[in-house]
């Protein structure tokens, strides 16, 4: 609901909330996607230019070095609006807007890997 709340007042929402609660749960969906496994998308870079990614925050596909020491895997530094993901092509951290999202190509997904 928080999320909601804050994407209320945030273009292109413009105070409606039903829009907002839409793109929430977009963003929750998302964030589910790639906490389940590996997620292959697109979204605009600040610079405009198109990225395609192949990202998690699945604790069992980052690498060991790279896994945030906090309980939560959805951070480092999760914002409102942010998505953030461990890349494995760029073997890092990413985040990107939830506006910038083009598109979901792939989900991939992992309950446990043996």
């Amino acid at each position: 609901m928080r999320q909601a709340n804050y994407l209320t007042n945030q273009s292109p929402a413009n105070g409606n909330k039903a829009y907002a609660m839409r793109v929430a749960w977009e963003i929750e969906k998302i964030r589910e996607y790639l906490r389940s496994g590996l997620v292959s998308f697109s979204y605009a870079k600040v610079s405009g230019d198109c990225r395609t990614a192949l990202g998690t925050t699945n604790p069992l596909l980052i690498p060991a070095a790279a896994i945030p020491k906090s309980t939560d895997l959805d951070l480092p530094k999760e914002r409102l609006g942010l998505i953030t993901y461990y890349d494995l092509d760029k073997d890092g951290w990413r985040s990107f807007y939830f506006y910038s999202l083009h598109q979901i190509d792939h989900v991939w997904k992992f309950n446990s890997l043996s």
